[in-house]
């Protein structure tokens, strides 16, 4: 459910699409001790590769969260259905950055004729005139570029000598219908006999706790902030907004797509050190 090709290469686009299963070396815990006469190969150049990377996902993952940082704005044509995605950064779960820097577009009654006999909606009583949910999702990707002559590898045979010299981090953007959820089971009530680590009543409120280092450090301490480890990478994508109400509907003139409302309290946030900033300095004065 691809929204269109995004990446300035034409990386995502189908013919291409062997290009698009590049990975990155990620792993913070080891770094080269290089000495006089070290022999450096692949594997030397990966692992330096991966020290840095995985630092730098670490920090992002650990230290700021997931979510969208800046951009990433949405918007709708009534007139061309349209739905146009703008630039943006966000982060992921894994502290991997999940860059547009190009606005991109699609139609959604092309969307829908394409995916229309999609299992998601086997569902729908009728195809033709359809009321759906959608997410506007965005995934981290990547890009092979800069083709380059290469040694060809022991037994490779007939293989071509052409090697890929860059790998390009992109993202791709995609449309999945919302279903609503399924109701909770209900929580099971809580053992008398095992007390919590702090009573409630003496967790201070954020208001209180600011007011000093002890206060501010306990509340703190009731805050899991930890990811899970190992981290869920089943789903690593992030959703950039939901599409209320939308109605695809064929009649005598043709197709037509219309939305009720483009839901944004759907996003996942991350607030930049500006962004707060710019929220408490004006408290503060």
């Amino acid at each position: 459910m691809n929204l269109k090709d995004l990446s300035p290469s034409g990386c995502l686009d189908t013919a291409d699409s062997q290009r698009c299963d590049a990975t990155l070396p990620d792993n913070p815990q080891c770094t080269l001790n290089v000495h006089f006469g070290m022999m450096l190969g692949v594997d030397e150049l990966r692992t330096e590769q991966g020290f840095h990377i995985g630092r730098s996902r670490r920090h992002q993952r650990l230290l700021h969260g997931t979510g969208v940082v800046a951009g990433y704005p949405l918007a709708f044509d009534d007139e061309t259905f349209d739905l146009q995605v703008g630039p943006g950064l966000a982060i992921d779960a894994l502290g991997r950055d999940l860059a547009l820097e190009a606005g991109q577009c699609v139609n959604l009654v092309q969307w829908w004729l394409r995916h229309q006999q999609d299992e998601a909606f086997d569902d729908l009583a009728s195809l033709e005139d359809a009321t759906i949910d959608l997410d506007v999702r965005v995934c981290y990707s990547t890009c092979l570029s800069s083709p380059v002559p290469a040694i060809a590898e022991p037994c490779a045979g007939n293989a071509s000598d052409i090697a890929y010299s860059r790998v390009c981090e992109t993202v791709s953007l995609l449309l999945r219908r919302r279903v609503p959820p399924v109701d909770a089971p209900t929580p099971a009530p809580a053992d008398p006999n095992v007390p919590d680590a702090i009573p409630p009543a003496e967790v201070p409120s954020i208001t209180e706790a600011a007011k000093t280092h002890a206060g501010l450090a306990l509340l703190l301490s009731q805050i899991d902030t930890t990811p899970p480890d190992p981290i869920d990478t089943a789903d690593l994508c992030l959703t950039l907004a939901t599409l209320r109400g939308v109605h695809l509907k064929k009649d005598a003139d043709g197709w037509t797509a219309t939305l009720d409302a483009i839901d944004l309290g759907t996003r996942p946030l991350l607030l930049s050190t500006g962004v707060l900033q710019q929220l408490l300095l004006p408290l503060l004065a």
